[in-house]
């Protein structure tokens, strides 16, 4: 049980360091007369600790110090930003942020009388407002978290350090650089991230990259595309080939980055950062940036946070990076601080908003569920990532009954949300509701002849509330049931509008539990000896059904009636900060008697079933395996062949052939959906394709010397992974994906 106090905390205002009685009266001219703008001068130590800060006013500035402490520090002249000078502490890179002016304190061994600004440096100083927006989350369940404190931070450029680098190192960055895009591995990139649930568990993969995808605004700015994110590994890549194939450089760019002059292979670093910037994650060693903190907001009610900040009009956009703290227990604790090249929004656009995912689990999530006005009945989606508009339902076809909108079957534990009009429902007696479930159809989608009996959920519901006892503030479980009721059993409260005694506000500690109006455990249906084999006879079309039960415990049995309104979400998931909205339901998604509403029903296509996966042996006339080895005339046909299935063709597949390690045989080499015939192989120009056989496999034939191209002889690796397309609300059920690989090596018969 998680538990945390409760503490008011403030943000610490700036002390600069207390200076001397004496004070010193410098003049300052500018060169440019019609700068409007505001200037202050900042005295910075030695150390770079921060001494003073005073307005420039009538052409001079008065500081607090004496002739010898300025002569031994750092002063700047450049805008003022902020009206309150407390607001923030400038600091040394501020000043370069700002393009502040250091003039030399010292004319011939005495303080300088006058600072004279070149109208060089003011032209730099016409500066524009950023608005900086973004919304804090948990990373579980996008769910808002409040009262976070988020400190937004201006990264120091990406080129200076390049800039700065050695020899040695700006060639090892160059080797390190080539040597990823030549030979591309699945790296998942360091920092803080979710972990899957068992049942989601899945096995690396090895994907290919295309630096084209590579785009940090306006995602997450961490390892890009479809390569890995954090925690769990990455969705199967699209089917269109650019998507599947690894990184060319030009030639032209390829040549430089060879070059021995050091200036050129620095030069072509610098004029394609955005090549270098997404494998900066994979590179400990080449963390050298800091960053700035301008500014530290709190996110609202809603998880949303905003701040203006400025910029030089004639520069770069800020590169911003994010942290967080949360208040645990009596301090404030960092809760998300990820590493700094993996996250920056470099060049970020005003404007647009950031998603801060925290994975902490002490950190709790605000009450996202609403009382809509009236009598309502709000379904709402699967989980988080699937609404009710993206089930192929009212006026789809038999095939697609029950599937997403993208062709995706359900599986797993499948969790509906509702939103009921809570205090309208409960003053007008209406206290409880219940799921049940029957079976339509076969695997395959053929109906049964009679559908299977209602079976009702079981599995406990629960929603957390805190509760403050003697100052320690605890995170307690409701239980909404199932309880039995009058005759009925198997009955869930809708949530009550009062807390519990004591109780301080309704939370969100887990959102697969108090957002779930009910767990439908899909994955426990069947018969068989394992999961596999229970998959295989439970896969079908299941009608869920939503009933309303009176506080007495006899059914509500005429919603119109009673002036029940039954409404589905008419928007795509997940919701994220857009508006959500409702339509009603239509006579489809009502069971109704007499012409009249007694129950809600939707269809879910469920398929929990396993992918399967093998690779063929080599075939052709005198291809003989020895070791792995088959010694075979260039001319000879030989046969490479695969297995990729779903019993119910619910998956997709990519078979990746390669020579050695780097070289990718695009000929050979194809990807699509498990029972699709036949599927291209990658090379565009080629005429083969792979071909579904009676067996199951897919296989294709071709001459040795297309696999072997302009070497005599090589080594070749295969790699299967098929990928299920079954989903819970949240992601891919990966626990259910298959890889396996193989080799084999050609080389020409001994003379």
């Amino acid at each position: 049980m998680a538990t945390r106090k409760r503490k008011t905390t403030t943000t610490k205002k700036v002390t600069p360091v207390k200076p001397t009685r004496q004070r010193t009266i410098l003049k300052v001219e500018l060169e440019k007369q019609d700068f409007e703008g505001e200037l202050a001068a900042f005295v910075f130590d030695s150390a770079g600790q921060l001494l003073n800060v005073s307005r420039v006013t009538s052409g001079k500035v008065v500081l607090p110090l004496d002739k010898q402490t300025l002569m031994r520090s750092r002063l700047y002249i450049a805008p003022l930003t902020h009206e309150d000078l407390d607001e923030q502490r400038p600091t040394l890179k501020s000043m370069s942020r700002l393009g502040a002016y250091q003039p030399a304190m010292r004319v011939s061994g005495s303080l300088i009388e006058s600072i004279r600004v070149p109208d060089v440096v003011i032209v730099d100083w016409l500066l524009c407002t950023c608005w900086v927006r973004g919304r804090v989350v948990k990373a579980d369940s996008g769910l808002p978290i409040c009262g976070a404190k988020v400190h937004i931070c201006e990264v120091d450029k990406f080129f200076r350090w390049i800039i700065q680098l050695p020899e040695p190192d700006l060639y090892r960055l160059r080797d390190d650089l080539l040597r990823e895009i030549e030979v591309p591995e699945l790296r998942v990139p360091p920092g803080p991230g979710p972990d899957p649930s068992p049942f989601d568990l899945v096995e690396p993969i090895d994907l290919p990259m295309n630096i084209a995808a590579i785009n940090p605004q306006p995602e997450p700015p961490g390892w890009p595309g479809s390569i890995a994110s954090l925690g769990p590994q990455p969705e199967p890549p699209d089917l269109p080939e650019s998507n599947l194939t690894p990184i060319s450089l030009p030639l032209q760019m390829k040549n430089q980055l060879l070059s021995s002059s050091a200036q050129i292979v620095r030069d072509t670093l610098v004029a394609n950062l955005e090549l270098l910037r997404p494998f900066l994650c994979l590179w400990p060693y080449w963390w050298r940036f800091r960053c700035d903190e301008i500014t530290v907001v709190e996110s609202d009610g809603f998880g949303n946070f905003e701040a203006a900040i400025k910029y030089r009009c004639l520069g770069d956009k800020p590169d911003l990076y994010f942290w967080v703290e949360y208040p645990i227990g009596a301090v404030l604790e960092t809760v998300y601080k990820p590493p700094i090249p993996c996250y920056t929004y470099w060049n970020y656009e005003c404007g647009t908003e950031v998603m801060i995912q925290v994975a902490d689990e002490r950190v709790p999530a605000c009450d996202p569920e609403p009382d809509p006005v009236g009598c309502k009945v709000q379904i709402i989606s699967i989980g988080r990532r699937v609404s009710m508009s993206e089930i192929h339902g009212d006026g789809a076809s038999l095939a697609n009954e029950g599937l997403t909108t993208g062709g995706a079957p359900f599986g797993g534990k499948l969790e509906p949300r509702v939103w009921f009009g809570r205090s309208d429902l409960l003053a007008k007696g209406i206290e409880y509701y219940r799921w049940s479930y029957r079976r339509l159809s076969e695997g395959d989608g053929t109906p049964l002849t009679t559908p299977g009996p209602w079976t009702q959920m079981t599995r406990t519901v629960v929603r957390h509330y805190a509760r403050e006892t003697a100052g320690e503030v605890t995170h307690e479980p409701l239980a909404m049931g199932p309880f039995s009721v009058g005759t009925e059993s198997n009955l869930f409260r809708i949530k009550p509008t009062v807390l519990p005694s004591g109780g301080i506000e309704w939370t969100v500690m887990d959102e697969r539990e108090d957002l779930a109006s009910a767990h439908f455990e899909s994955q426990k249906l069947g018969t068989g000896a394992n999961a596999c084999a229970r998959a295989l006879d439970a896969a079908g079309k299941y009608e869920l059904k939503l009933e309303l039960f009176w506080g007495s415990g006899n059914k509500v049995v005429d919603w119109e009636d009673e002036g029940i309104d039954l409404e589905m979400t008419d928007v795509p998931a997940p919701f994220g900060t857009s508006t959500v909205t409702t339509d009603d339901a239509s006579n489809y998604n009502r069971i109704m008697s007499g012409g009249k509403t007694q129950a809600f029903r939707m269809v879910l296509r469920v398929d929990n079933n396993c992918c399967s996966v093998g690779i063929d042996n080599l075939v052709g006339a005198g291809a003989a395996s020895v070791c792995g080895f088959y010694e075979v005339n260039p001319a000879t046909n030989v046969k490479l062949g695969f297995t990729a299935g779903h019993p119910n063709d619910f998956a997709t597949f990519r078979f990746s052939v390669r020579q050695g390690v780097t070289t990718q045989v695009r000929l050979a080499s194809a990807s699509g959906r498990v029972g699709n015939s036949p599927i291209p192989v990658w090379e565009a120009a080629s005429m083969h394709a792979y071909t579904l056989g009676g067996s199951g496999g897919y296989s294709e034939w071709f001459t040795v010397a297309e696999l072997l191209g302009s070497c005599p002889r090589a080594a070749f690796s295969e790699a299967l992974h098929v990928w299920t397309m079954a989903q819970n609300g949240y992601g891919r059920l990966r626990g259910l994906d298959r890889f396996t690989h193989a080799g084999f090596a050609l080389v020409p018969p001994e003379a």
